[in-house]
């Protein structure tokens, strides 16, 4: 009986200690990514040990994140935003879990998650090559056009199109994940990080005119004139490249109750007749029991409206 005894406790010590060397083979292997979990219960033990993984490449793109942002002098994202982030990825593949293991003098278990690095990059991949693909035709659009300011508006564009896709991010996130499948993608990463700087290029072998049919206290051009300066764009009274032109309609009415304006407006980018950029708006009915406060409200909503449509052609 004590024989049987012993060789019990021989057994269970032998799982036990095959079942931590299994998770070892794990955290010390390269081609795996692993982080190990403690709770009272095995799933809590599991969760704890997901959480890590997820703060493991939380931490690792606000490194990613802190870099660039020393280059680009841009503001870092924040730590709520990263693991928002992180984990809406890591639910595209699956993680493993090691057998859960009873500590007795813890009185918790251990469980360790891990990621197969090959597995996971055959189910993230494909996500990542629909946004560096749309990224590819936006960015080969725009340096196919034939004058500076179709380029900086077509690369304003490539610049949005990899910001709502959160390409960066995604790219950051392939290279934790699999660093060497991820380096095929480092020309994709090198163009949108350049975007800022070939735009500033661009834009100082540019000038451009502005000429509004009805302004008032000079609203309007002062805020398209600040548009483009904002990025480098000269403007000119005269003898421009382009030619930007506002038609603005005020849709005056006077009533008892007093002047309202129900304003649109028309701005168009041209070069040697031909048309590069246009954009039409009406903005709501905008009035004051006093004229003169009116007409200051219409035409300062008209300035912003233009101000905002402008700089979503030509941010970065």
């Amino acid at each position: 009986m004590k024989r049987t005894t012993t060789s019990l406790i021989m057994l269970v010590a032998f799982l036990i200690s095959g079942q931590s060397a299994f998770a070892e083979d794990f955290l010390n292997n390269s081609s795996y990514i692993a982080q190990t979990g403690y709770g009272g219960t095995k799933e809590s033990a599991e969760n704890a040990a997901l959480a890590a993984i997820s703060k493991f490449f939380q931490m690792n793109i606000e490194v990613k994140a802190e870099e660039r942002t020393t280059v680009t002098n841009v503001g870092a994202n924040s730590t709520m935003t990263e693991e928002v982030f992180v984990n809406s990825q890591t639910e595209l593949f699956a993680v493993h879990y090691t057998k859960p293991r009873f500590d007795k003098k813890q009185k918790q278990y251990e469980v360790t998650a891990y990621i197969d690095r090959e597995e996971a990059w055959r189910i993230y991949e494909p996500k990542i090559e629909d946004s560096v693909q749309s990224f590819e035709q936006f960015y080969s659009n725009a340096i196919s056009q034939s004058d500076n300011l179709s380029k900086i508006i077509g690369l304003s564009r490539a610049s949005k199109e990899a910001k709502q896709s959160e390409l960066i991010k995604k790219l950051d996130f392939a290279m934790i994940l699999n660093p060497d499948r991820a380096e095929k993608y480092g020309g994709t990463r090198n163009k949108i990080s350049d975007i800022e700087a070939s735009t500033r290029r661009l834009a100082k072998n540019c000038s451009v005119s502005v000429k509004v049919s009805s302004d008032y206290e000079e609203r309007i051009s002062k805020a398209v004139k600040g548009t483009f300066s904002k990025i480098g764009i000269k403007t000119l009274n005269e003898n421009a490249e382009y030619l930007c032109s506002g038609e603005i309609s005020e849709n005056v009415q006077t009533l008892p109750a007093g002047t309202f304006f129900t304003p649109s407006f028309t701005i168009q980018i041209e070069k040697a007749g031909e048309v590069i950029y246009s954009v039409s708006r009406q903005l709501k009915k905008i009035g004051a029991k006093n004229e003169a406060v009116a007409k200051q409200r219409a035409f300062s909503a008209v300035a912003g409206e233009i101000q905002k449509s402008l700089q979503s052609e030509l941010a970065f």
